[in-house]
């Protein structure tokens, strides 16, 4: 009799080890053996198998190239690579059965193996910290294999024998995916529980902090590089009423600290809209172009365990607002009361769209920003020439482009080809 389980079950954060891109071509080829049927009392195992299979389009999909990933945070403990990797026969020499393979070690003892990739594929050494989603290699068919697949298992030194990652009526409890899945189909993607919020962002803001001030230590790996995070990190939301373009500088740096925005809270590398990566304590710098209305999430973190103090600045420019429709009496010109012909200017702020003097925030790590919705200046300094300009050509000023220095990416694993 087959049991239907329940499709979430929340346990250890292991993610399905592969990337959101690939992530629709893999499928279960065989559950780990326990006593002959698999976690669901089912048949999709063979006798002594001791992990889980996933197959991914055979030497088609081998061949166009299936990345594989971290499923967890950890420690690489053994590489092995170079190992003939087109193996249809299941005796193939090489890495014990395993082909070419990796083992991470994890916080909590436990040892991941990711087994038969491809020959040449393997892009981590021993010793490495990797993040949840840190590519390792590309599905293979080397060692004891028939076809290409990854062989996943999950072993600890206290048990000297595999355990099944799956719950289920025939196995034993927990289940370490962060969500299982139906039977007979994928574990979920995620690395963690998401990212957890120090506080929102406002356009003309600074925070002046360190990101082991309140930071958290979930998160490690975010998309857009491939690099993975073992430092505290500092997450918070942002929110603009405009369309603009949205430049985040990080500054004052003593440590390797990286800047990441995303489009979401989830924080599993699939949501990132822009990075900046400089090495060693280098200033970081970014731009994205921000919808009116919309939340993202920006992070700070530490490479290689780093942490710094820093200053992070919110500068926006965004499109004047239309002008005010005209209410007065024949020959009005519509404009603001109390001011001459032009758009109206707010004294407070300078012509990059910041407070030249923000108020005072109740949280001393904080330099908040402007509370009041966001007027537009008039043009200053060099613009002063110009001509006096009907209302409805202020919407000619766009803009104000800041552009961001190439960053030096520190040297990091080209993924798959």
């Amino acid at each position: 009799m087959i049991w239907l389980v329940a499709t979430i079950v929340h346990a250890y954060p292991y993610s399905f080890p592969t990337t959101a891109d690939d992530y629709a071509h893999w499928y279960p080829t065989a559950y780990r053996d326990n006593g002959g049927v698999d976690w669901n009392c089912g048949g999709i195992t063979y006798p002594g198998h001791g992990g889980s299979d996933f197959g991914a389009g055979s030497f088609t999909g081998m061949d166009e190239g299936r990345d594989i990933v971290a499923a967890e945070a950890g420690t690489v403990i053994t590489v092995h690579d170079g190992e003939f990797d087109r193996c249809t026969t299941g005796d193939c020499a090489g890495g014990g059965g395993y082909g070419n393979y990796v083992k991470i070690e994890h916080d909590d003892g436990k040892v991941t193996t990711y087994a038969h990739l491809k020959q040449w594929s393997v892009a981590v050494s021993d010793g490495q910290f990797v993040g949840c989603g840190h590519f390792l290699g590309l599905m293979g068919s080397s060692g004891y294999s028939t076809g290409p697949h990854l062989h996943f298992e999950v072993d600890s030194s206290e048990w000297g024998y595999s355990q099944d990652p799956f719950d289920g009526p025939c196995s034993d409890p927990p289940s370490y995916w962060l969500v299982q899945g139906d039977y007979d189909a994928l574990p979920g993607l995620g690395c963690g529980n998401g990212c957890s919020h120090n506080g929102a962002l406002a356009c003309g803001q600074r925070v002046d902090s360190s990101n082991d001030s309140g930071g958290t230590w979930e998160t490690t790996y975010y998309g857009c590089s491939e690099f993975a995070y073992s430092g505290p990190e500092r997450v918070w939301s942002f929110t603009t009423s405009l369309d603009e373009p949205v430049t985040l500088s990080l500054t004052g740096l003593t440590a390797d600290l990286d800047l990441y925005a995303l489009t979401s809270t989830a924080c599993d590398g699939s949501d990132c809209l822009a990075s900046s990566v400089s090495p060693n304590a280098d200033p970081e710098a970014l731009t994205f172009q921000a919808a009116a209305g919309a939340t993202y999430t920006i992070v700070v973190d530490g490479w290689d365990g780093a942490i710094s103090g820093f200053a992070l600045d919110v500068t926006c420019v965004g499109e004047p607002p239309p002008p005010p429709p005209s209410t007065g009496p024949t020959g009005s010109t519509g404009t603001v009361p109390g001011t001459t012909d032009g758009p109206p200017v707010d004294t407070a702020l300078d012509d990059t769209g910041l407070a030249t003097t923000p108020p005072a925030s109740s949280d001393p790590t904080l330099d908040a920003g402007p509370s009041s919705p966001r007027d537009f200046a008039a043009p200053t300094g060099g613009c002063t020439t110009a001509p006096t300009l009907p209302l409805w050509a202020w919407g000619a000023l766009l803009f104000r482009r800041q552009r961001r220095g190439a960053a030096t990416s520190r040297p990091n694993v080209a993924a798959s080809t």
